[in-house]
Parts: C-alpha cells; sequence; structure tokens
C-alpha cells in the first residue's frame, strides 16, 4: 500500500519537479549529443544499437500516449494562431 502522506508530497510538488527536470535535460542536452557524437565515431556497431533502441522506445512511446501528444499539438496550435 502506498503511503499517503508520500503520495500528498508528490502531488504537491509535481509542477516544481517537472520545471526542474526541463531545466536539467535543457542544462545538459548539449552533453548528451556530444557523448552520442563521440560513440558514433569510436564504436558504430553500439551507437547503431543504441539508436534503434532508442527509435524503438520513442515508437512505443508516441504509439502508447497518441491521442495525449496530439490533444497538446492541437492546444498549443490553437495558442499560437490566437
Amino acid at each position: 500500500m502506498a503511503d499517503p502522506k508520500k503520495q500528498e508530497y508528490y502531488r504537491k510538488n509535481k509542477e516544481k519537479r517537472l520545471k526542474y527536470q526541463h531545466e536539467w535535460y535543457a542544462r545538459n542536452k548539449e552533453m548528451f549529443v556530444r557523448k552520442d557524437e563521440i560513440l558514433q565515431v569510436t564504436d558504430p556497431e553500439e551507437w547503431e544499437r543504441k539508436r534503434k533502441k532508442k527509435k524503438e522506445y520513442n515508437r512505443k512511446y508516441y504509439l502508447k500516449n497518441r491521442e495525449r501528444i496530439l490533444a497538446n499539438q492541437r492546444a498549443r496550435y490553437g495558442a499560437n494562431k490566437a
């Protein structure tokens, strides 16, 4: 059984956590890209394996969350158009 205090804490701090995660990724994105470039040069087979794994993960995620993703895109498009 989940602890109600923990659930309440994470529910209350969801926006802060998401903001922190977004900022962290933005700060470290170049590092990920650079590591990927280095791997592509040093070990092409490993790079290809990781690329395929990432591609398959993204595909499954999109198929699972398609409705939510498209709804967000429609909302963003409507907000930009107005």
